[in-house]
């Protein structure tokens, strides 16, 4: 029964709480959108099979009074009432599912400036490892212990301003990550948290997370875009730690 439950009340990632409801059951935003693609899909398929098994026809069989004639259009079996509900009510419904999406995308989207961020951690994403690199002037936390300063050999680093697929990072703090690519295309995507944003080539692209929207403890970060044969290796933790 967990299973069938998980697969039909799903949460909502941490950062949608505010939009659409709560952060699982029926006002979530995650749930409206499969709720809702169920019934469309109920709708059409039984719609269609409707239409296969009235309008079948065999060789030989007679001319349905509804069989379309080449060259005439049949203006006496037109519904103006029929035509305007499934125009209208796509429209509404495609409108609602859209302003309850553009909420949470746009709260993703305008991330602040550095001066107002509490940190700004650099990203490098490459074939197949993330990197992750504090400020210099960014003192570490003694209550940072889950990352330690590896190199891509697990060779241990003097310099723990750096680290391997693993981050840590303050409670109640700002986080800006400025995220490039070293190599191909990648996608930095924290994925109980519901942050994804792909990285070019080239092209610095940002996220941010306030941490006190989610608990203190451990994440995972995939790489969510094809990037070559080890992708499904290209794996780090994040670590939210509760800092005195």
């Amino acid at each position: 029964m967990s299973l069938i439950e998980d697969l039909i009340y799903f949460d909502n990632p941490s950062i949608w709480n505010d939009f659409g409801g709560t952060s699982g059951g029926f006002g979530g935003i995650v749930w409206q959108m499969f709720i809702w693609s169920v019934i469309v899909g109920l709708l059409v398929t039984i719609w269609l099979v409707y239409n296969l098994i009235y309008f079948r026809h065999k060789d030989g069989d007679p001319d349905s009074k509804d069989a379309l004639k080449a060259g005439v259009f049949p203006h006496e079996r037109g519904n103006t009432v029929i035509e305007l509900a499934w125009t209208i009510a796509p429209l509404l419904l495609v409108t609602w599912l859209t302003i309850i999406s553009l909420a949470p995308l746009n709260y993703l989207w305008d991330v602040p400036d550095e001066e107002n961020t509490d940190l700004t951690v650099e990203v490098l994403a490459s074939q197949w490892q993330w990197k992750f690199e504090m400020p210099t002037n960014y003192t570490i936390p003694s209550e940072f212990t889950k990352c330690g300063g590896f190199d891509p050999a697990g060779n241990p680093m003097q310099n723990m301003q750096i680290t391997y697929d693993c981050l840590e990072i303050p409670h109640n703090s700002i986080i800006r990550f400025n995220i490039n690519s070293e190599d191909v295309l990648h996608a930095f995507y924290i994925v109980e948290i519901g942050i994804k944003q792909d990285v070019v080539p080239n092209l610095q692209t940002l996220a941010w997370l306030d941490t006190s929207t989610v608990k203190p403890g451990e994440y995972n970060i995939y790489c969510a875009e094809m990037c070559g044969d080890n992708h499904s290796k290209m794996l780090a933790k994040l670590y939210i730690t509760e800092v005195a």
